[in-house]
């Protein structure tokens, strides 16, 4: 064979080699797009997917910060609501106060039988009784009272006196041959039924209070044959000098002629 045949035999086989060269080449070029753009298009998808939780979470957090606001405002009225439901809640402060088991022994004027200290210390007591607030403190409950004559304010009284009352009216009827001798069947028919009413409004109100401090135990008597309550436990109080001296300073005397409006 020629070496111009073989020359043109060489050169046909390089152009072989070339062409399949550029096929491999062009295939694997192809491959290489196609795989790039499925990782283009799976990057796409993840990110889209992405975006798209992190839109979902943040509307999901944002009406979770929005539901809570909106319960935070709304115990928030409620608590102001309840609290502010007195003129006198300015002067609120509280104070931890050990109960006296054996108070009602000595030294109390309140666990004296009938006599002038124990009259004086009632009214030192319910001194500032009664007194007069405006409208505004009885209008957003559509309460109603009697207004004083000179249109100064409207009659009120704090709770805590009502309850005083009712203690004053049960120690007296504890005496009531004492307090009650001359009263007629009738009327002493009448302070029967109002003692009935202030047992029953000591019993809601202690409810209403519903105090949770801890009482304890102890045997007591002959042999420890008897269970005995102990009190060793402060609780926290209302510091009531301070309520009472307000309720004073604005006390309203309604023994005076004139000084209410009758209808």
């Amino acid at each position: 064979m020629s070496s111009e045949l073989l020359l043109s035999q060489a050169q046909k086989d390089a152009a072989i080699e070339d062409d399949a060269s550029d096929g491999i080449s062009n295939y694997s070029r192809d491959t290489a797009c196609r795989d790039f753009e499925k990782a283009r298009y799976a990057r796409s998808v993840c990110r889209g997917n992405f975006m798209r939780n992190f839109h979902v979470t943040l509307a999901l957090v944002n009406c979770f910060l929005f539901t809570v606001l909106v319960l935070r405002n709304v115990m928030a009225t409620h608590d102001r609501a309840l609290r502010i439901q007195s003129p006198a809640d300015e002067a609120i402060r509280y104070k931890t106060t050990y109960f006296d088991k054996y108070g009602h022994l000595g030294g109390n004027p309140f666990s004296q039988p009938p006599g002038p200290e124990l009259d004086k210390a009632w009214h030192r007591l319910l001194a500032g009784m009664n007194i007069a607030v405006s409208n505004e403190w009885l209008d957003p409950f559509g309460a109603e009272t009697i207004p004083l004559a000179d249109n100064s304010g409207m009659l009120v009284q704090l709770g805590i006196y009502h309850e005083l009352h009712c203690l004053k009216k049960l120690k007296r009827w504890n005496y009531r041959s004492h307090y009650y001798g001359n009263l007629s069947d009738a009327d002493l028919n009448e302070e029967e039924i109002h003692v009935e009413h202030c047992l029953e409004w000591l019993r809601v109100a202690a409810l209403c209070r519903s105090d949770t401090t801890l009482t304890t135990f102890q045997w007591e008597g002959a042999n420890g044959s008897r269970l005995a309550t102990e009190y060793p436990i402060p609780r926290m109080c209302v510091d009531s000098e301070q309520v009472m001296q307000w309720s004073e300073e604005r006390a309203v005397d309604i023994t005076q002629e004139g000084i209410l409006e009758h209808s």
